[in-house]
């Protein structure tokens, strides 16, 4: 999930981009793909050694929230999801598959495919303070249902559970329960939906964090107000908990927005009953706001480091780092993009040749320069990204040919053309300055500022301003009462290795929330949301990409963002490390199987 920044929406696929053009100052990354399967790494002279410390440091924002109802990013993924908690279905290093966690198998399908009967294991305990306390089907469901408030903010909800029996109108404030999620009994969870939704069927939207279970008995007095205070009270079913949480309250000593984060081992975690996590530290130390290439070069340099909420390293240090040593870099694709957002309730913004006169002034590759070049990823042409079923469908790399897509170079003299179609006679803008929230971070804020200049030679003006990563999210590009114009520094990843969660998600109007809306368009199109509604029941996979693959086309020719780049994922780490990326992840760490040497 991801209007996102350098925590690159959530969640990202698995394919190198055919090595696509990993070049470097004159170097060509040779394989790039290999070194980002860790398992392949792993031998007798560097296997895994149980026990002690690693300390991950973060450039950028890290955590954008400890409640689990909220997560939706890399970062989110990465330091808390993975670590602290165990999910209904969850995601082995290599799959691209969801794998039973809770769950004891896949969903049993029934009743046209509208009824899924889910088994749990029993026996999984929370930490302390409720250590004797165990997870129940009821947990989840609570879980699931926690997700659909507006005081959490959860950012899918809509795309994938909307069609849950009762679930708008408790949404909505106007039921007590989801009728469509049912406990006959502690450890079986039924799910009844209004028709079949191919991603529910096959466990992948259930594989997401909405289903980590969440106690009401401990959590309901948490979960009032406007904004849910659960994160700060949490507790853990994962490997590793918040330092300190066992009391019942997360510490400040060990967390601090962006600027710390400590975890330890979760003393009622058991290893023998988690498929997917073998958590061979003993503690994880995430530090924040650490100087890019001051801490590119700690971790090259250093012992029993890794990075975190990180953009690809200078330059100058990552060509030092693939030429010396391949077991401390993986570069692989991230499954998502990065995009400008425009909304499409704002004018000029809501005139379709305005956008398309924006898609075509902007220089893409002046764009990839400000984050690294090439290295860092292929210039897009649509929203779907490489390896997501769809994306040969609708072009591949080449894209559905609009002419303001097609020149990564920008075009002036065609943006001028779009201009005038739309109005305005010398093919400039004359209108009131429009509000632009970007990124204060590097590279981020270099690319925010890159756009904002691009724009201007349309004659736009700007009422600009760069802050926090998790603010320009949480407080202004999520939140459509915050009338933000352009959001330069989004991106967006997969949910799960499935078109609809590249295009719904984003596009589809049923998404427009008040709180962690990720259609940042605001995009409303009846017939679109109308398609996007048909595609969702599809369970054949061949159909869904080629329904998803159309979509990806349409919601291109309307411009609603901008996308201008299908990233890479470039992860580093000491050389006494043994780093494990995660496929789920689009290529960020799993630090549940890393380890050190």
């Amino acid at each position: 999930m991801e209007s996102t920044t350098e925590s690159t929406w959530m969640r990202r696929l698995v394919r190198v981009l055919a090595c696509a053009a990993v070049a470097l100052a004159g170097l060509v990354v040779a394989g790039c793909g290999s070194s980002s399967s860790s398992s392949s790494k792993t031998s007798s002279s560097s296997a895994p050694k149980m026990g002690g410390t690693v300390t991950i440091l973060d450039v950028a924002g890290g955590v954008d929230s400890l409640d689990p109802g909220y997560w939706y990013y890399n970062e989110d993924y990465q330091e808390l999801g993975q670590t602290t908690q165990r999910w209904l279905y969850g995601w082995k290093d290599n799959t691209t598959s969801p794998t039973p966690d809770i769950a004891t198998g896949l969903p049993v399908v029934s009743n046209g495919g509208k009824t899924l009967t889910i088994h749990i294991h029993s026996g999984i305990h929370y930490s302390p303070p409720i250590a004797s306390q165990t997870v129940v089907s009821a947990d989840i469901k609570y879980a699931m249902e926690r997700c659909m408030t507006p005081r959490v903010g959860n950012g899918y909800w809509g795309a994938y559970y909307n069609n849950i029996v009762g679930a708008q109108a408790y949404a909505a404030g106007k039921a007590t329960q989801v009728t469509g999620l049912q406990t006959p009994n502690p450890t079986t969870l039924v799910i009844t939906t209004t028709v079949p939704v191919g991603v529910l069927a096959d466990a992948n939207a259930l594989g997401l964090p909405c289903t980590i279970p969440v106690p009401q008995s401990y959590a309901a007095k948490f979960d009032t107000g406007a904004q849910s205070t659960y994160g700060m009270h949490e507790v853990f079913t994962g490997p590793y908990m918040i330092k300190g949480a066992g009391t019942g309250t997360v510490p400040t000593s060990s967390y601090q927005p962006g600027k710390l984060l400590l975890l330890v081992r979760n003393p009622s975690w058991q290893r023998s009953t988690d498929p997917i996590r073998h958590a061979y530290f003993d503690a994880i130390d995430i530090k924040g706001g650490n100087d890019i290439t001051v801490a590119s070069n700690q971790i090259i340099d250093g012992s029993d480091l890794m990075s975190g909420d990180f953009a690809a390293p200078p330059t100058s240090i990552l060509k030092q780092l693939v030429t010396q040593d391949q077991s401390q870099y993986h570069i692989q694709s991230s499954g998502g993009n990065r995009y400008i957002g425009l909304n499409t309730t704002i004018p000029p913004l809501n005139n379709i040749d305005v956008r398309k006169a924006l898609s075509a002034v902007i220089d893409k590759n002046a764009l990839r320069l400000t984050r690294g070049g090439p290295t860092i990823g292929v210039i897009a042409t649509h929203f779907n990204a490489p390896g997501i079923p769809g994306f040969d469908q609708a072009g591949g790399v080449a894209g559905p040919g609009y002419n303001y897509d097609t020149n990564p170079n920008g075009d002036l003299a065609l943006a001028e053309s779009y201009m005038k179609m739309a109005g305005y006679k010398t093919g400039k803008y004359t209108g009131p300055p429009l509000l632009m929230i970007g990124d204060n971070s590097v590279p981020a804020a270099n690319t925010a500022l890159a756009i904002e200049s691009e724009f201007e030679t349309l004659g736009f003006k700007f009422t600009f301003r760069e802050v926090p990563h998790a603010t320009m999210l949480s407080k202004f590009c999520l939140v459509p009462k915050a009338k933000v114009a352009i959001c330069p520094n989004l991106g967006w990843g997969k949910d799960f290795f499935d078109a609809q969660s590249m295009i719904d998600p984003v596009f589809n109007g049923a998404n427009i929330i008040p709180v962690g809306n990720t259609n940042t368009a605001q995009a409303n199109n009846p017939t679109l949301n109308a398609e996007m509604n048909k595609a969702v029941e599809l369970t054949n996979p061949t159909q869904r990409a080629v329904a998803w693959a159309k979509l990806d086309d349409q919601v291109e020719g309307q411009a609603y963002v901008i996308p201008w780049l299908w990233d890479n994922e470039v992860a580093f780490n000491s050389k006494d490390v043994n780093g494990v990326t995660w496929k789920f992840g689009g290529g960020i760490w799993d630090l549940t199987n890393s380890s050190l040497k």
